[in-house]
Parts: structure tokens; C-alpha cells; sequence
């Protein structure tokens, strides 16, 4: 047995020794010796390390790493891999992320060429490499779930490789906030490799750091030495006694795709991620597609207006829902957007022709049912569609976002119907059609207005969104950015009015519903209805009395709540007789 109170430096001379199989090491601290500490598990404290040193009856036989010649008690890095060599746990995080965002314009992708033991070569482009033997000396133990054992004549290396600087901050953050990750399920801009060898060539010379020692150069060659020494392995490491993985894997298919890489390396890393055309190929087709005027887009229109102006009338809230669930003017919208991020005139022009004949076909379906229908009424469902406010465009936004995610990411495509149901744009043409039947200013104004905001907030939502997934570069789509939020900007003026409007009728609810039953010998008051169109607000109120009404008490109730408002205001009473 070897007790060794000696340097990294002097421990890797040692471990070097062809006689090194042959002896039972044990490591004591020193303040030179961290890479050992933390591959063996040290205790930091002398006394007790020597108990265990001199306790602890059978060594465990480790795998030795060399890189290029040199024994790696600990850590390959090269380039930067910060998150994944450090415990992300530590307090020191939100410091070194600090300063990770005070130089996110100088993070690049370097071009790099990995080669495996099995002759394997992948070519990508990366932030950084990091190589180690098990993964309490290298990577984080609160980074993932498996155990990477010393034993199993296996090196492992992690790729990091972001597609955009937004995507390494989220990677950071998930590294910190969520549960450790599984060796099955990497993050999207880590890559894994488990290899007997490994050859890890760049273009140029980059600085790399060996065990917390710094070297420069364009080539590293690191290999296994399976059980080439003995040594104590503190328990706390707790160990597994239990026969691991030991196949090779090579797992980087996620990664950048060479085209993307191209793109990447050797420039500052965009804010925002680019996909390559390969990606979304498909989204194309889909997108194309949807921009054509087809049989079917034309039935599901007409049948889409007639069930919610049917709904409309009825008063029914579920008749419209399924109305908005059988709309496919969202299609042509989405396609539009794309066009407009993409300057696409093959899938601008289409989705402008079908859009605005989806537009004409459900307002003349929806004109010529109101002027079928003998019923003048204007119901509830269609008097709350005539005055928009902010928050109607904050839901037309909302669901721009929601739908152009949708439509990027097969995977959650079923949600289109929720999104659909959500942003509500045939009940708004419904109303205006039965607005042009009825020749009613007042209803087409207004339907008409909650309908255009619906349109812009979409277009702009699902475009901004197409960018931030890397679709399209900003600068293609400024123009076309700059009008339609050009347009939001007008269309946010009378959006404004009227959400003032709405506070000021909330408040003066909320006003009167404090002295609502302040005097009940004259009547307990419910608030029905605040209109704010004259120059005097014109409150309708149910009265509820056990005894009989008279003007004597109106007059009292008209006198407290213009004194409560501060203001006159037009009164109408209706009268409740309870028991």
C-alpha cells in the first residue's frame, strides 16, 4: 500500500511508473493536488483522509486517461464548456453567468474534427469539448442521472455546441433550475461520446486546459489504459457495484447538421437561432400548401360562418366555438407571415388571394343569413364583440406566438384547434356581415375593428416568432415588420379608448358596489349595465325591496351615489320585489 502525499504534477510522474499496477494507492490533500482530490473523492481534511487511507481494506482498479502523452487525473477542456466541468449548483453560478452575459458577443463556434476508436469521424462545429474518465471528475454530479464509472475502459466527452446565445443561456439555466438531465435525453446543444480513444483535431491552435493546467495546440489525442492502477476510492462516491454500460456510443445526430455549421463556426454566435433550409423543408411544403385556395378551404369557410352566425343568434357560446374549431383562415395567415419574414412572393401572393376570399366568402354568407332571418335582436354573444379593447389584442399576439410555434413543431400540431378557439376570427366577421345585412353602422364599425386587430396582432406575432426561431433573418423582414407594426400602432389607438373606457366602467362598478347595501330600507342595488357614450354615464341598476317603491327613495339613492361618484350621472332603476 502507497500513501502518497504528492502534487498533481508529481502524482501524474508516479502513475506513470510501469510498476504502477502492482501498488495500492491512496492520496492524501494537499493544496496542489485538486484534480486528485476530486478524482478520488479526497477528504479535504488530513487527519481524516489518513484514517481512510490506512482503514479501507480493497482499492478499486481504475481506467487511466492520457492526452497526448500526459495522465489526466481530472478534466480535458478545451474551448469553453462553462456549466458543465463545475458543480452549477455552486454559489459562485449567478457570478460566472454574469460575466458569461458581459462577453456573449465575443461566444463563437469553433470547427472541430472527432475521431473514435472505432474510426468513427464527425465533423461539427462547437463551443467546446470536454473529456474525462467518470463524471464525479469531470462533469457535474448534479448535472446528470447515470453514473459514468472509472472502471469501465470508457472515456466520455460532452460537445457543447448552441445554435444561438439565446439557446446557451436557456441551456445554462436549465442546467440550474431543473432536475439533472438524462444521458438518454440530452439538452439540444450538448452532444455526448463514449470511446476506448478519442481524437480531438481543430484548425488552429486553441487554448485547452489539462487538469486546470493551460497548453495550446490544434491536436489532441487522448486513450485509455483499462485498470492500470489500484486505488482507494473514498465511499462517499458511492460507487456502483453493478456491471455498467461499457459500448460505445456516439450520440451528436441533434447537433448543428454540417450546413448549419458551416453557417456557425468561426463567427460570433447570433442572438437569435438560424435554422438551416433542411430544417424546415417540410414546414415549407405544409405552409405552401395551406396558402392555396382549395375545395375544401372554401366549404370549411362557408360552413364556418353559417354555424357561428347561427351561434350568434342563438346566443350560444358552444355553437361559436365550434365554428372558430372548423375555421382555416389561421392557414393562410400563418403562411402569409412566413412569406412576409421569408419576402417570399410565391407564398405571399396565394396566401393574400385566399385570405381575402376567405374574408368575402364569410361576409356575404353572413350578410345573406341575417337578411334571411327575420330576428332584428342584437344578442349578447354579438354585443360583445363590438368593443375591443387592448386586451383583445393582447390575445390576437398571444395567439400569433401559439400558432406559428404550432405550425413549426409537428409535435405539438394538435393544439392548432386551442389556438383557433382562442384567437376567434370568424364570430368578429359573422358580426359584420350580419352588420352589412342589417345596415347597422355601428356593429360593423365595431366587429370590424375587433376583427382587423385580430389580423394584424397575428401576422405581426407569428412573423416575430419565425424569426426567433431562426427562419428568417431580421433584416430580410424589417420592412415588411416596420408596417405591420406601423398598423398595430393605429389600429392600438382606439383599442385604447375603449380600454379606458372599460377601466373607467370598472371603477365606477367597483364604486358602486360598496354602498350597494349600505341602505337597505331603500333597496339593496346590483349594478347591471355602465354605459359611458354622453356626457353623462348612464348606470342601470336592479333595486331589490320587500316593501313598495317610491320616488322618494330613488331620489335618495340618485343623490348618495352621485355623491359617492362626485359627478351626475343618468340613473335607470329597475325594480326587484323579493320576499
Amino acid at each position: 500500500r502507497l500513501v502518497c502525499l504528492l502534487s498533481d504534477a508529481e502524482l501524474r510522474r508516479l502513475l506513470t511508473d510501469e510498476r504502477v499496477g502492482d501498488w495500492q494507492i491512496a492520496v492524501l490533500p494537499l493544496k496542489t493536488n485538486r484534480s486528485a482530490q476530486v478524482s478520488f473523492g479526497v477528504p479535504a481534511h488530513l487527519g481524516q483522509a489518513l484514517k481512510g487511507a490506512l482503514e479501507m481494506e480493497n482499492p478499486t482498479r481504475i481506467d487511466l486517461l492520457t492526452c497526448n502523452g500526459q495522465i489526466m487525473l481530472g478534466t480535458l477542456i478545451v474551448g469553453n464548456v462553462w456549466g458543465l466541468h463545475a458543480p452549477i449548483t455552486k454559489p459562485h453560478f449567478w457570478r460566472d453567468l454574469i460575466t458569461t452575459l458581459g462577453h456573449l458577443r465575443s461566444l463563437r463556434l469553433q470547427a472541430f474534427s472527432i475521431t473514435t476508436g472505432k474510426g468513427q469521424k464527425q465533423d461539427l462545429a462547437a463551443m467546446g469539448v470536454t473529456v474525462f474518465g467518470h463524471n464525479f471528475a469531470g462533469l457535474s454530479t448534479t448535472a446528470i442521472h447515470q453514473a459514468l464509472m472509472p472502471n469501465d475502459g470508457r472515456l466520455n466527452a460532452f460537445i457543447l455546441s448552441p445554435t444561438s446565445v439565446l439557446s446557451h443561456l436557456w441551456f445554462l439555466l436549465k442546467l440550474r433550475f431543473q432536475r439533472p438531465f438524462s444521458m438518454r435525453q440530452l439538452p439540444d446543444s450538448m452532444g455526448f461520446i463514449r470511446s476506448q480513444s478519442l481524437i480531438i483535431t481543430s484548425q488552429h491552435p486553441l487554448e485547452s486546459t489539462l487538469d486546470g493546467q493551460t497548453m495550446e495546440t490544434s491536436e489532441w489525442h487522448i486513450e485509455v489504459r483499462q485498470d492500470a492502477a489500484a486505488v482507494f476510492i473514498n465511499k462517499r462516491l458511492e460507487l456502483s457495484t453493478e456491471e455498467g454500460d461499457t459500448r460505445d456510443s456516439l450520440r451528436t445526430s441533434h447537433l448543428p447538421n454540417l450546413a448549419a455549421s458551416r453557417m456557425l463556426r468561426d463567427r460570433p454566435l447570433p442572438f437569435l437561432p438560424h435554422a438551416a433550409e433542411a430544417d424546415f423543408r417540410e414546414l415549407f411544403l405544409t405552409l405552401r400548401s395551406n396558402a392555396e385556395l382549395s375545395v375544401p378551404f372554401v366549404l370549411l369557410m362557408i360552413l364556418s360562418t353559417l354555424l357561428a352566425s347561427t351561434g350568434l343568434f342563438l346566443n350560444s357560446a358552444s355553437v361559436i366555438i365550434g365554428a372558430m374549431i372548423l375555421a382555416p383562415l389561421m392557414s393562410p395567415i400563418i403562411s402569409l407571415s412566413m412569406g412576409i419574414v421569408r419576402s417570399d412572393r410565391s407564398l405571399v401572393q396565394p396566401s393574400l388571394k385566399t385570405l381575402a376570399a376567405g374574408l368575402s366568402m364569410g361576409l356575404v354568407c353572413a350578410a345573406i343569413f341575417a337578411l334571411l332571418t327575420p330576428l332584428r335582436t342584437l344578442t349578447p354573444e354579438m354585443a360583445g364583440r363590438l368593443n375591443p379593447s387592448l386586451l383583445d389584442l393582447m390575445v390576437a399576439l398571444l395567439s400569433g406566438v401559439a400558432g406559428a410555434y404550432a405550425h413549426a413543431k409537428e409535435e405539438i400540431a394538435r393544439s392548432l384547434a386551442g389556438v383557433a378557439i382562442a384567437v376567434a376570427l370568424v364570430p368578429p366577421l359573422a358580426v359584420v356581415g350580419i352588420g352589412v345585412g342589417w345596415m347597422d353602422t355601428a356593429t360593423m364599425l365595431g366587429a370590424s375593428l375587433l376583427l382587423i386587430t385580430n389580423l394584424i396582432g397575428i401576422m405581426l406575432a407569428s412573423s416575430a416568432t419565425f424569426i426567433m426561431l431562426g427562419f428568417a433573418p431580421i433584416s430580410r423582414a424589417r420592412k415588411a415588420l416596420r408596417l405591420s407594426l406601423v398598423l398595430m400602432l393605429l389600429v392600438t389607438i382606439p383599442l385604447s379608448l375603449r380600454f379606458d373606457r372599460m377601466v373607467d366602467q370598472n371603477a365606477i362598478q367597483d364604486t358602486l358596489s360598496r354602498i350597494a347595501a349600505n341602505h337597505p330600507e331603500d333597496g339593496i342595488l346590483d349594478v347591471r349595465e355602465v354605459i359611458l357614450s354622453g356626457k353623462k354615464p348612464l348606470i342601470r341598476l336592479d333595486v331589490r325591496v320587500q316593501q313598495d317603491w317610491n320616488e322618494t327613495m330613488m331620489d335618495r339613492h340618485k343623490a348618495r351615489i352621485e355623491q359617492t361618484l362626485g359627478y351626475p350621472a343618468d340613473l335607470e332603476f329597475s325594480v326587484v320585489h323579493v320576499r
